[in-house]
């Protein structure tokens, strides 16, 4: 008994192994083992026994059961938890997953296949920063191979790589297949320890944001739009939980330019996210396009 209750109290004190698929594996107690965590409202994860107010004004609690997943998320949720969420939940896509929400426009509901849960919280993670900067962003983000889009519309880069299968490749490999003329256009990120997504490569021909030629380091210029830079986050975790190639297409305000209405853009998201590669291995692709003027943006 002693041992199961060191074994129990190791896995609370350690929330960040709470969903490693052998985490339970040398214990014996897969079979009957619940764990709970819940995750504030600044996307902290908390151990249930270390809870720092009632359970109830946690916005998010995460219940695993062997192969079983509940997602419990609260009207109050927020767009850190959220992230947070889909951070902590995305190694365990051979989990069934059952979603019980209480927000508006989030419905409850069971998912066979975890991408599809992924992209819903996406999607309402998305809506939720939206909705709170009315005006500068309204947009959509669903899988590429459901886009409906006329290719016609689109510029080479984006509809070349959309033929690459590379998602799931090591990275090495799947950078290998990139070629220079594809990617001139294309901005390229890397996923940090923090599950933060840290711009590496800006477009060339980007008309937006404006970087100065004087510039010295255009990187740490292009970093200076906390708002839009958090904007670019929330589709970025969703390719990579999903491993899957994204579509996010709508209008947009841009800063800084003589017309001050929203711009139609349409971007893609191009994840190398294998499951046998380290999490700061991991690399996105976005290319985005003003269809309009037929300009690149970040």
């Amino acid at each position: 008994m002693q041992f199961v209750q060191k074994i129990m109290g190791e896995q609370f004190a350690l929330p960040t192994l709470f969903f490693g698929a052998d985490a339970l594996s040398e214990t014996g107690l897969e079979n009957w083992m619940r764990l709970t965590i819940y995750i504030d409202k600044n996307g902290q994860i908390i151990s249930a026994n270390k809870l720092r107010m009632p359970a109830r004004n946690y916005p998010v609690c995460i219940e695993k059961q062997n192969r079983k997943l509940r997602i419990f998320i609260s009207k109050k949720i927020t767009t850190d938890a959220l992230l947070a969420l889909i951070n902590h939940i995305r190694i365990l896509k051979d989990s069934s997953m059952e979603l019980v929400s209480e927000l508006p426009g989030l419905d409850s509901d069971i998912f066979d296949e975890a991408n599809y849960c992924f992209l819903r919280l996406g999607q309402a993670c998305l809506a939720l920063f939206e909705a709170a900067r009315k005006g500068k962003f309204l947009s959509h983000v669903d899988f590429w191979e459901e886009a409906t889009d006329d290719a016609d519309q689109l510029p080479f880069e984006i509809t070349n790589l959309t033929r690459l299968k590379i998602a799931h490749l090591d990275t090495p490999t799947a950078l290998a297949q990139l070629l220079q003329n594809e990617t001139a256009n294309a901005a390229f990120y890397h996923f940090t320890a923090d599950h933060h997504l840290a711009l590496m490569k800006l477009p060339e021909n980007m008309v937006h944001p404006p970087i100065p030629e004087e510039a010295t380091d255009p990187l740490k210029v292009a970093n200076t739009e906390e708002t839009y830079l958090s904007w670019l986050q929330i589709p970025g975790h969703i390719a990579i939980a999903t491993a899957q190639p994204l579509r996010q297409f709508g209008h947009i305000q841009l800063g800084g330019w003589p017309d001050t209405g929203m711009h139609p853009f349409i971007k893609l998201l191009l994840p190398i996210a294998s499951e046998f590669e380290r999490p700061k291995n991991y690399r996105l692709i976005t290319v985005t396009y003003l269809i309009h003027q037929k300009a690149y943006i970040l």
